[in-house]
């Protein structure tokens, strides 16, 4: 189904791509025989845009593999997530994000550093064509996401917004990798908006950027419309679904849409107000509806109330008490040391997306068969070896459980 945002029914669609707002039977049967086309004509003649985020499954290429079979696990990867692209503009969208890591390389690109070049510019480049090409025969924007190698030599997590006609609009550089992440990726330096004519002013923003409240406000202060978000978690640091409400406050503290697609789940669509007005469902599940970009921004308190909030929240900033936001050496750097430089932890986090998730499963047999000591050398090694890591935490609860078995 497809939330509409302006207060009239729901268009009944692929069980796959439903959303919050489900039609009654006789009305959802009705409505299916409307054609399509004369669902765009009465969406356009709303002032509305209908956009869709994707939960795309998990497509992880394996990191052992050659550059040559690297590349075809990427077509093969490129193939399935046509046909989200194509059941997206099927069902009228006039934009789509796809998740973080479209192609699907992050595991291989950790453990193929010194391969990239072999392998990135033509994955990013088919990604472009081929998904580019699938949303054009809709004539439907589209965002996808990859690390890519730019011409300044540098590899950076990127997202690229590609036009109606299947041509990229820009490219946005992530901003605030982790510390981990930073350890092989060049850090963006700027928050580009871009200007369309029908989907207002365009921002992007990846995943960990949003942990950072500045991104978002940095991109509302250019007077973005809208924050295409393409992830592989939430936008706070916690338990429970504290990355997801952290989403809403981002949106409502900006007053701005905010469309997440998430891999595997979580993909959803945040109103100004915070609202999430659509969710996906299921594997490779859509989350769609029909939005105003001007609409969704009144508020205010009983002495001041506006029709768009902005005008208000952006006056009341009083930017100059703001310096320590821009202090590379703020003061409470000082108090919390880190053990490892980003390079260290970049090399830590290649290792555990790949051989150390073997490594441990290994050490786990060796507990399963009763080898005690070696179990829990080969655990105490991981934990020398993966610091920080979950890897690290789990060799830990192993080796107490272990060590409290011995001495019953």
């Amino acid at each position: 189904m497809v939330s509409r945002i302006a207060g009239s029914r729901g268009i009944p669609q692929d069980p796959k791509t439903m959303t919050t707002r489900p039609c009654a039977g006789a009305l959802a049967l009705l409505l299916a025989l409307i054609p399509l086309k004369l669902i765009s004509a009465e969406k356009a003649a709303a002032g509305l845009i209908r956009v869709a985020a994707a939960q795309a499954q998990g497509r992880v290429i394996d990191y052992r593999l050659g550059a040559a079979e690297a590349l075809a696990a990427v077509d093969r990867n490129l193939s399935a997530l046509e046909s989200i692209v194509d059941r997206a503009g099927e069902a009228g969208s006039d934009v789509l994000v796809l998740p973080e890591d479209t192609p699907g390389l992050l595991n291989w690109v950790g453990a193929n550093e010194e391969r990239l070049k072999e392998v990135l510019p033509e994955a990013v480049g088919r990604m472009k064509r081929q998904l580019g090409t699938a949303a054009a025969r809709h004539r439907m924007y589209l965002v996808v996401c990859s690390d890519f190698i730019e011409a300044d030599g540098g590899v950076y997590n990127t997202s690229f917004l590609l036009g109606r006609d299947g041509r990229e609009i820009g490219r946005y550089h992530k901003v605030c990798p982790t510390w981990g992440e930073a350890g092989a990726r060049r850090r963006g330096r700027s928050f580009p908006v871009f200007p369309t004519t029908d989907l207002g002013l365009a921002g992007m923003l990846i995943c960990y950027d949003l942990v950072m409240p500045e991104t978002a406000r940095a991109l509302a202060l250019k007077g973005a419309d809208i924050i295409f978000f393409p992830t592989m978690g939430g936008a706070a640091i916690g338990e429970g679904d504290i990355g997801e409400q952290a989403l809403r406050v981002r949106a409502v503290e900006n007053f701005i849409w905010l469309v997440v697609a998430q891999r595997g789940s979580g993909a959803m669509i945040i109103s100004p107000q915070g609202r999430i007005i659509a969710r996906a469902e299921g594997r490779d599940g859509l989350a769609m509806a029909d939005i105003d970009l001007h609409g969704q921004r009144e508020g205010g308190d009983s002495m001041n109330w506006q029709r768009d909030m902005r005008a208000r929240i952006f006056r009341e900033r009083n930017p100059e008490a703001f310096e320590v936001l821009t202090d590379t050496n703020a003061p409470i750097l000082a108090k919390v040391p880190i053990a490892q430089t980003s390079e260290e932890a970049g090399k830590i986090m290649a290792r555990a997306l790949t051989v150390g998730e073997e490594e441990f499963r290994r050490a786990d047999a060796l507990a399963a068969a009763g080898e005690t000591g070696k179990a829990i050398a080969a655990f105490e090694r991981l934990q020398r070896e993966y610091p920080g890591t979950w890897i690290d935490r789990r060799a830990q609860e192993r080796v107490e459980r272990l060590r409290g078995e011995t001495t019953r």
